[in-house]
């Protein structure tokens, strides 16, 4: 509080009409702003509500008087510093200005004062009232810098957290350490951010090429339980039924299901029946007349599919180098259909185009799973839901249609395949609900790049499949499109956890 800058605020608390009048015109006229209150109780409230630089109190007051007033002021931590000199008439009585003193007062003015006096001693107070703000201040802006430098010794810390940018803008010596450790802070926070994203783009880069790899294994397995004389309907029923199994021997040995809601039993069994009868029934029909390879390669549209929708509706950011990775990858599927296109109308051409419904089941499936999924249930528990709702379909449709195939198939040559479909099915779906919440819906679909190359190995190493040069171009330009589209970039606050302390 700079006086130099300012007129001084007094207040005066005197129950005398005529001394309150006589105390305001000499106040005033020493150049000062003076407000006047009637007794110690309206003295104490307007102290608490006012912003004063001095009180000049008289102590022989009705109710509450000055010694009242005074002590109750040097009580509170918000007005213990307000400088108070006490007027009376009791100057001959070194009692009262002893007890005055020892609660507090800063001085004493008798009612018959003389204006100098009053200057002198009232000038006094408020050079003390000015050094006392000055350290309050000092003690306080110290007191931001102590607290800045522990939150960052915790080692959790980001920009708006220590404080310090209103304290960096002061040029004097504190304003200019708080700069100093607001810069280092920062370029510490950047550089730990930069290196949690790296770490968070190779976790979800991993888990992207566990789950391509898996997924693209599974219409060469197809194809090859196609062979054993397995139907597509009983596959993805016995599938559903050992998956949903296995689950349920989960829950029992757990002791562990989850409190469902009529709205999340809604999501699962939507869920259910377009994975567990819609697309596994498209996989495994595309199967039966396409080759591996090509229908791996067509899933990769599912990643043009999520982009379009989640760019438009504002879900994920369209940068230039998402859409140029897109854009490759398009062109790579474009190869890929044009080498293997007959001209006039063939089988062959229907079952290309009809291998396109794949990846629009399949983005379908993680646009939805990436806003509908309820987030309380873990995705293990929300993949073994899904295979349970999916049995409940697919084992009656089986059933009625004269397509199911017994359990006892397991024991035949069919079972370690099938067996194998049921392990991959359920690992690919949790390491996808894993990419999704880190990683975003346009991210996570790259998986459909993955899964292409992945199945092209399977295809050549399982069913001795073979690639023209054209489809070989095909793949580096999948390749060049998933390198390009990147994890999405969480707009939550990052904080970094370091132990300064111990570095």
């Amino acid at each position: 509080m700079m006086f130099e800058d300012r007129k001084a605020r007094i207040l005066i608390v005197d129950d005398n009409l005529i001394n309150r009048k006589k105390l305001r015109m000499a106040v005033e006229n020493l150049g000062h702003d003076a407000e006047v209150a009637i007794d110690g109780a309206h003295g104490l409230k307007a102290a608490r509500e006012g912003d004063f630089d001095t009180v000049l109190l008289d102590l022989l007051m009705p109710e509450m008087d000055g010694f009242q007033v005074l002590n109750q002021l040097k009580s509170e931590p918000a007005l213990r510093d307000l400088p108070v000199i006490v007027i009376s008439d009791l100057e001959d009585d070194t009692d009262a200005v002893t007890r005055a003193i020892e609660l507090g007062a800063e001085d004493f003015l008798p009612k018959k004062f003389d204006p100098a006096i009053l200057n002198a001693r009232l000038g006094a107070c408020l050079r003390k009232k000015k050094f006392r703000d000055q350290e309050l201040t000092y003690f306080r802006r110290v007191a931001v810098l102590t607290n800045a430098a522990e939150i960052i010794e915790a080692g959790r810390f980001d920009d708006n957290s220590l404080n310090l940018r209103e304290e960096a803008t002061i040029g004097d010596p504190i304003g200019r350490l708080a700069s100093v450790i607001l810069g280092m802070a920062r370029e510490i926070h950047a550089r730990e951010i930069k290196l949690l994203r790296r770490i968070q783009t190779l976790q979800a880069g991993l888990i992207l090429l566990i789950n391509g790899t898996l997924i693209g294994v599974m219409p060469a397995l197809s194809r090859m339980a196609f062979s054993w004389g397995s139907n597509p309907l009983g596959l993805a029923a016995l599938v559903d039924v050992i998956a949903a199994a296995i689950f349920l021997l989960f829950v029992l040995v757990s002791r562990s299901f989850p409190r469902l809601s009529r709205g999340d039993i809604g999501f699962f069994v939507a869920w259910a029946f377009l994975v567990g009868i819609v697309q596994h029934l498209t996989i495994f029909i595309l199967a039966e007349h396409v080759e591996a390879t090509f229908l791996t390669l067509m899933l990769a549209l599912e990643s043009l599919v999520v982009f379009i929708f989640a760019a438009g509706t504002g879900m994920e950011n369209a940068s230039v180098r998402r859409i140029l990775g897109l854009m490759a990858g398009l062109t790579g599927i474009g190869v890929a259909l044009y080498q293997r296109f007959e001209h006039g109308i063939s089988d062959q051409n229907f079952w290309l185009f009809a291998a396109l419904v794949a990846p629009i089941l399949y983005a379908i499936e993680t646009l939805a799973l990436s806003s509908k999924r309820p987030q309380h249930i873990d995705p293990l528990t929300s993949i073994g839901l899904m295979f349970v709702f999916s049995a409940a379909f697919a084992v009656p449709l089986a059933a009625v249609t004269g397509s199911f195939i017994p359990l006892s198939e397991i024991l035949s040559p069919l079972g370690p395949i099938v067996l194998a479909l049921t392990v991959i099915s359920i690992a690919a779906n949790v390491s996808f609900l894993y990419l999704l919440k880190f990683s975003g819906p346009v991210f996570a679909s790259q998986t459909a790049y993955v899964q292409a190359l992945s199945g092209i190995v399977w295809g050549m190493l399982l069913l001795g499949e073979t690639l023209t040069a054209l489809a070989w171009v095909a793949i580096i330009l999948v390749l060049i499109g998933m390198y390009l589209v990147e994890s999405k970039t969480s707009d939550q606050p990052i904080t970094i956890k370091r132990d300064f302390a111990r570095s």
